[in-house]
């Protein structure tokens, strides 16, 4: 396609061990990635491919897009997850009880996997997986204009903090 997730991975004094791209017929867009708890890789991003080449799946014009590795980078399983316009998935972590929190933005209504409908423009949109992959819950949050997610993390009490920017009045 035209631009594929391509990952490298190097030993401690910078050899390549070995480097991978995941793609389809259009454009896979890698913005996040950590080691696993298993010695793998979790990666995210976003993707308007369509069901093609190494790319299983298709919502939208873009969904997010997440890829378990394994430790020598071979895909473990993968999902696409979105409503039918758009969605970008900036930041992913992996959760205290081995699952994952995905973060990012949301311009869709109800369909496909969201279930609450657009507060503005575009929304955060928080979707938390299970250790294989399926939703365990979402949440969209928002402002009657635009809210762009750029980073989520857990927090020590279990919880999450997200962090951005809106640029909505008291809304939502």
């Amino acid at each position: 396609g035209e631009n594929d997730f391509w990952v490298i991975k190097v030993d401690s004094i910078g050899n390549i061990q070995w480097q991978k791209e995941f793609g389809g017929d259009s454009t896979d867009i890698l913005t996040c990635m950590q080691q696993t708890n298993d010695s793998g890789y979790i990666l995210g991003g976003y993707s308007n491919s369509n069901n093609s080449n190494t790319k299983k799946g298709k919502r939208g014009s873009y969904d997010y897009w997440v890829i378990k590795l394994n430790s020598i980078g071979e895909i473990t399983w993968q999902k696409v997850i979105g409503g039918s316009v758009a969605e970008s998935l900036e930041s992913i972590q992996q959760t205290t009880d081995g699952g994952y929190i995905l973060g990012g933005e949301s311009y869709s209504n109800i369909s496909g996997d969201k279930t609450e409908n657009s507060y503005g423009y575009t929304d955060c949109w928080v979707v938390k997986l299970n250790d294989t992959g399926t939703i365990e819950w979402q949440k969209t949050i928002g402002g009657n204009e635009g809210e762009y997610l750029n980073s989520i993390r857990q927090t020590y009490d279990s919880g999450y903090i997200l962090g951005g920017t809106s640029y909505s009045n008291i809304s939502g």
